[in-house]
Parts: structure tokens; C-alpha cells; sequence
């Protein structure tokens, strides 16, 4: 060990630093930690230093009083005053540090301010220890003795808080009593040095082993500091991204819902008008109005994928759980897809059970609509099937199965994944890759078990567990009706359309014109119209946009009003590109409290919701729904 480290090491005795600590669990630098471990230390000394003062005082008091005849009135008056005017100053030091606003910029001003004033009380009490030690006294050098050890070891414990204090007062306390004693005795002075050296040694050892633990407690309260500091830091944090996140949750369900409105809205009046158009072109001009269906259908197709996808990924899209028979799930199914089978020369095979389950019934089709979807989109030849049956522990098994391509191995886990299409979606050049992955959301959403078995060049099976409720969960063979694909005819049905956009209002006529029906067309709801309507012929059937415009009742509204006005139960469709639970939520606000009874008949039933953009058949399909359903 070099001299160096010698003075390092000697140095540490009289100023230890916090060697033993990591400063980065603080994160502070090692200086930065030394000195806020010192103004801790320096802080606690302060804090219970006035009450040291005050018992240092009374023991000299009380030692003035029992050696007062002794030493002499004069001397003894002077010092016991000393010591009361350095106490005071001592007192008033402590309130001034407490009360200092930026104490830790001052740290160095503070530091030699309280040595000073430890330095003058040790000089106060060696002076005594010198001066009163007089000889041939035994009985005061008893007492001086006494009062310079009950100092010194009473001491210990305050001036161990902060070593620089104790090195600068119990030396000054200590050597000048035992110089005064080595003179009075003729003790030589290696002696009297190592008899001091022996009490300072002791001293030392008691004051560093608190000073140890004091440093660790001020150490271990710096950590619960910081780690305070970082847990409330990172609540801020995260409470500002939970606030960006609800922002942005609000902020998306606005965009969507304007987006769904102003998407939906020219692609229904497409749509429609395709299908009047598709009744009336000559055969040699059919290919290419069906192309133009085609291609609308899968814009229509691609913004409806889009917007359910960000309503799943931001959450806000509701869950309107609903009980209803899954026979009418598949029957909508087999409607909407035989027509395709048919073009794509495959076989369509339904293999149902009829099962009253409690779910989301829109969301539930889509799910089976786009498995179907995707079994169409990539099987050439062959068949499609679609079953169900009964599951374990009250569940229902929902089957997708094809007989086309399959599923590499190599593509399995990346399936479910948006905009995914693997090497079969690009051989077929159709789908956009989100037709699974909304799956998987949804089924995740309603909390459904979705697996699938792949074997390439054999087709792919796709299996959804449903749960069932056990005290609605009924379930049965089923053999359905073979479906007419004629459209239903309205001959003489008489509709009322309320709708504010002029090119959907026309294309939602000419549809119904087509099939038969006599129209009215009224923009909004006003009381010309309730007029018009008491005195005319009554209604078979309303069929009206949700959002009228501002300042204009909603279509829910206008259906209420209508059938109080005439005290009829009228059949009624809102075709709307608002969500359905927003619709919903309106009824239930529109309904509660209203009491019907004098009509002897529920005038606030439920009118059928259609999400646009609809397909002629839809509409078709749900006003035969309504018009074959006895209404009083």
C-alpha cells in the first residue's frame, strides 16, 4: 500500500464517504451522493442538537453550583455565561439552517458555520477541563473529570451523526484536561498521549459504527425518496397515456363514426341503383353492369373490413348480446352464398342444428360470412360446408370446411394477421388480406375459441366453439325449406321512405317502384307529413333513415310519432350508417317511459335495423320478414 492510499484511508477516518453505496440505484453521480449523504447527516446532527445544548448547559450549571466556593465566583460567573451565550447562538444557528430557503447551495457556508460552532463548545469544556483542574483538589478534579467524560461520551451519540464534527470537538474537549492532569501528576507524556489516544480510539469506534448505521438509514430513506419519486413519476406517466389513449379512443370514434356515414352513404345509392339498372339493361350490355356490381361490391366489401377492424383495434365497437335461433344465421347464410356456389360451379352444403344462443347475432355472422368468404375465395372445385354441432361442457361447434387449397405449414402462424394473404390469397388475386383477422378479433371479443386443421392440396376446416347458456341452450335436428330466390313482391304495398339524402331517397324508390310498391318520399318528419298520412290510406310499412339531418327528428322518432298518429303498430326498417349500438342506445332513450296502453297494442316495438350499405336482397328479405308477420 503506497502513501497514497494511506492518506486516502486516513483521510476516510475523519470524513468517510458512502463507498459501500451505488449511487446510480439513486440515480446520482458518486460526488452528488457524498454530498447529500453530508447535508443529511449534517441536518440530523442539527435537528437534535438544541436538546444537547440544553442538557450540556444544566450539567455545567449544576457543576458551577457544586465547585462555585471552590474555583471563585468571579471566573466560574464568566464562563457559566459563556456557555450560555455560545448555547443560544447555538440554538439560534439550528433555526436559522432550518429556515434557510436553498440550504443544499449553501451546504459549504453551513458546513464550516457548524465546525466553528462545535470547535468554541469544545474549546468552552477544555478550558474547564484546564483551568478547574486544580491541584491538590481531589473532590473538584473528581467533578472535572466527570463533567469532561459525561460530555464526551454524551456527545458520542449527536457529533457521531457527522464525523467532521466529532473530530472537531472532543479533541478540544479531551487533550487540554489531559495536559492539565499529566502536569498536576507529573505523568510523562507518552502516557498521558496514549491514555488519550486509548479514549479518542474508543470514542472513534462507537461514533463510526453509528455513524455506519445512521449512513444507512439516510441511504435506505434516499432509495424510498427516490423510488417514490419514480413510482409517482411513472403514475403521472402512465395516467398521461391512459388520458392520449382515451383521446385517441374518443378522437377515432368520432372519425368513424363520420367515416362509416359518409362511406356507406354514396355506396348504398350505388348499390341500389345497380340493381334497378341490372332489371332494366338489354342482354348484351349484362356483363358489363355486373361487372360494375362486382366492383362496387368489393369496395363496399373493403371499406366495411376497414372500419370493423379499427372499431375492434381501438375498442369501441359494443357488444349487443341478443337471443336468437342459429337456423336463421345459417338460412341468411345460404341465401347470400348459393348464388355464389352456383357461378363458381362448386357444391354449397348446409348441415344444420337449430340452437337458441345468446350472443352478438351481427357479429356472429360475420364471423361465419367471412370464413365462408374466404372457403369460396379459394376453393375451385369441390364443396363448401357449413355445420354445427354440439360441443362439450354446453358449447356449440360452428364448422367452415373446403375442399380447396390448404394451408402451407409455413403460413399457419402468421394467418390471423391484418393484410396477411399467404400464397393462396395471391394465386386467387382477390381478398385484402383482413377477412381472419377480424375473425380472430371478434372471436377474442366475444370471447369464442376459434382453431383450424389444414392438409396442403385438401382443403382447410376452421372450427368456432360457441358457449351455450345453460337455461337457453336448446338444440335439435334441423331440416330446412328449400328458399325461393325470387325477390318478394310488394303489389300494392304501400311504403313510406324517409330519407334526407336526395340520391339514396331516389335509388331506395326506384328499388321498391320495381318490386311493386306504392311510394310515398318525405325528406324529413314534420306535422304536414303526420297530415297527410292520418287522412291517406295507412301504412304497410316505413322504411327511414336513422340521422335526418340537424334540427330534424331521427328516424326513430319519426317511426314513434307516425304509428301514435294513427294508433298502429307499423312495420318499420331503419337503414343507417350509424353503429347499431348508437341506434339502440337512442331507442332505449326514445322508449323508456312511454305508455301505449290506450292503442291496446306496443307501439314502441322494435323496428328492424339495417347497416349500410344494404343489398336489394337484404332489404328485400327483411320487409318480407315484417309483411308475412300478422301487425295490429
Amino acid at each position: 500500500m503506497n502513501l497514497k492510499d494511506l492518506y486516502k484511508k486516513f483521510r476516510t477516518i475523519f470524513e468517510p464517504g458512502p463507498r459501500s453505496y451505488d449511487p446510480r440505484d439513486l440515480g446520482l453521480t458518486a460526488p452528488d451522493l457524498k454530498k447529500k449523504l453530508q447535508l443529511s447527516q449534517l441536518a440530523q446532527m442539527k435537528h437534535h442538537s438544541s436538546a444537547s445544548i440544553l442538557t450540556r448547559f444544566i450539567f455545567c450549571v449544576l457543576f458551577a453550583c457544586l465547585t462555585w466556593d471552590s474555583i471563585g465566583g468571579g471566573v466560574m460567573a464568566l464562563w457559566v455565561g459563556f456557555v450560555l451565550m455560545h448555547s443560544l447562538a447555538g440554538i439560534k444557528s439550528t433555526d436559522d439552517f432550518f429556515e434557510c430557503p436553498d440550504v443544499e447551495k449553501q451546504f459549504k457556508f453551513w458546513k464550516n458555520r457548524s465546525l466553528q460552532m462545535v470547535f468554541v463548545s469544545g474549546l468552552s469544556f477544555g478550558f474547564a477541563g484546564f483551568y478547574f483542574m486544580i491541584p491538590g483538589n481531589t473532590e473538584v478534579q473528581m467533578l472535572v473529570i466527570a463533567l469532561i467524560i459525561g460530555v464526551s461520551f454524551g456527545s458520542m451519540s449527536l457529533y457521531a451523526c457527522w464525523l467532521p464534527a466529532f473530530w472537531a470537538f472532543l479533541p478540544t474537549v479531551l487533550l487540554p484536561t489531559m495536559v492539565k492532569l499529566a502536569m498536576i501528576y507529573n505523568i510523562s507524556f507518552g502516557v498521558a498521549a496514549f491514555w488519550v489516544g486509548i479514549i479518542l480510539l474508543i470514542l472513534w469506534y462507537f461514533s463510526t459504527r453509528l455513524n455506519e448505521i445512521y449512513s444507512l438509514s439516510l441511504f435506505r430513506n434516499f432509495e424510498k425518496e427516490y423510488l417514490v419519486e419514480e413510482l409517482v413519476q411513472q403514475r403521472q406517466a402512465a395516467e398521461l397515456a391512459k388520458e392520449a389513449a382515451e383521446m385517441a379512443i374518443v378522437s377515432k370514434t368520432k372519425f368513424f363514426a363520420a367515416a362509416n356515414h359518409d362511406l356507406r352513404q354514396p355506396l348504398q345509392a350505388m348499390g341500389i341503383f345497380i340493381s334497378v339498372l341490372e332489371a332494366q339493361v338489354p342482354p348484351d350490355s349484362k356483363p358489363l353492369v355486373d361487372n360494375l356490381s362486382q366492383a362496387c361490391n368489393q369496395v363496399a366489401t373493403l371499406v366495411d373490413q376497414i372500419l370493423i377492424l379499427s372499431k375492434l383495434d381501438s375498442r369501441s365497437i359494443k357488444i349487443n348480446p341478443t337471443t336468437f335461433s342459429l337456423d336463421e344465421v345459417f338460412e341468411e347464410m345460404k341465401i347470400e352464398f348459393s348464388s355464389v356456389a352456383e357461378t363458381k360451379g362448386i357444391q354449397f352444403v348446409l348441415d344444420p342444428i337449430s340452437a337458441t344462443i345468446c350472443t352478438d347475432a351481427q357479429l356472429l355472422e360475420r364471423v361465419i360470412r367471412n370464413l365462408l368468404s374466404n372457403a369460396f375465395r379459394y376453393t375451385s372445385s369441390g364443396k363448401v360446408v357449413l355445420r354445427a354441432r354440439c360441443g362439450l361442457k354446453d358449447t356449440l361447434v360452428i364448422i367452415v370446411a373446403d375442399t380447396g387449397n390448404g394451408i402451407d405449414k409455413s403460413e399457419k402462424q402468421d394467418l390471423f394477421k391484418e393484410y396477411y394473404r399467404g400464397k393462396s390469397g395471391y394465386q386467387a388475386k382477390e381478398g385484402y388480406g383482413l377477412g381472419l383477422s377480424i375473425v380472430k378479433k371478434i372471436c377474442d371479443l366475444l370471447d369464442f375459441s376459434i382453431s383450424f386443421r389444414s392438409k396442403k392440396g385438401s382443403g382447410t376446416v376452421f372450427r368456432v366453439v360457441v358457449p351455450l347458456s345453460r337455461d337457453l341452450h336448446q338444440v335439435k335436428l334441423l331440416n330446412k325449406p328449400e328458399h325461393s330466390k325470387s325477390f318478394f313482391s310488394l303489389k300494392g304495398k304501400r311504403i313510406l321512405i324517409i330519407e334526407d339524402d336526395p340520391l339514396i331517397r331516389r335509388s331506395v324508390q326506384a328499388l321498391l317502384e320495381a318490386w311493386g310498391a306504392k311510394v310515398k318520399v318525405a325528406e324529413h318528419y314534420d306535422a304536414q307529413l303526420a297530415a297527410e298520412i292520418v287522412v291517406s290510406n295507412p301504412l304497410d310499412l316505413i322504411l327511414t333513415d336513422f340521422n335526418l339531418g340537424p334540427g330534424h327528428l331521427t328516424g326513430l322518432q319519426a317511426t314513434l310519432r307516425i304509428r301514435s298518429a294513427v294508433g298502429k303498430r307499423i312495420p318499420a326498417i331503419v337503414m343507417s350508417a350509424t353503429p347499431r349500438e348508437e341506434v339502440m342506445r337512442h331507442y332505449e332513450e326514445e322508449t323508456e317511459g312511454l305508455n301505449f296502453s290506450e292503442y291496446g297494442t306496443d307501439l314502441t316495438d322494435l323496428p328492424t335495423i339495417l347497416q349500410k350499405p344494404v343489398s336489394p336482397n337484404e332489404i328485400n328479405k327483411a320487409i318480407s320478414r315484417l309483411l308475412n308477420t300478422k301487425h295490429t
